[in-house]
């Protein structure tokens, strides 16, 4: 079971009505700052996806969709855990750091790159299918669908396996 928050339509919804309002350019720009100041990691390595599959502005936007769907989607879990009203300012996903970040290096090196993909698409389509499914949506429309999608699921897995390498190092 990831520890990643379950993402339902009425959040992605939300979402892309911010995005759609707001407009797709300043709602990546802002992401992006909020990534450098919170998960640098993480951002370098969806900017690297995006370089690679091509299309840079739109892929990029397309992760940072997911990213601010995963934060709701977590802010509203606190919310509702807590009951604690106004804004979050806290980083509510895990900061994927460079040991993590190795692991699933280590991991996509050691299972090939299809088979990674393939094993943490079953995990996501089991723990979160409304996230899958935008993620799905979105790689439809790009002219490398696997390349977006092993993208998401690169950071979907670096975020999942964050609490569970911060955990072997306490131990």
């Amino acid at each position: 079971m990831s520890v990643l928050p379950r993402v339902s339509n009425v959040t992605r919804e939300s979402v892309a009505r911010e995005f759609d309002d707001r407009g797709p350019d300043v709602c990546r720009n802002e992401i992006i700052r909020e990534l450098e100041a919170d998960n640098p990691e993480l951002l370098d390595m969806a900017t690297r996806c995006a370089r690679d599959v091509g299309d840079f502005e739109r892929t990029m936007t397309g992760f940072c969709f997911f990213y601010r769907v995963l934060t709701t989607a977590a802010r509203l879990s606190l919310r509702s855990v807590a009951d604690v009203p106004g804004p979050f300012r806290l980083s509510v996903l895990p900061h994927v750091t460079a040991a993590t970040r190795a692991a699933i290096v280590d991991r996509i090196d050691a299972l090939g790159s299809q088979e990674f993909t393939r094993v943490t698409l079953l995990e996501w389509e089991r723990d979160n299918p409304e996230l899958l499914l935008m993620a799905h949506n979105f790689a439809a429309d790009q002219l490398d669908y696997l390349g977006v999608m092993q993208g998401f699921t690169l950071l979907f897995a670096s975020l999942a396996a964050e609490p569970a390498q911060e955990s072997g190092v306490r131990h």
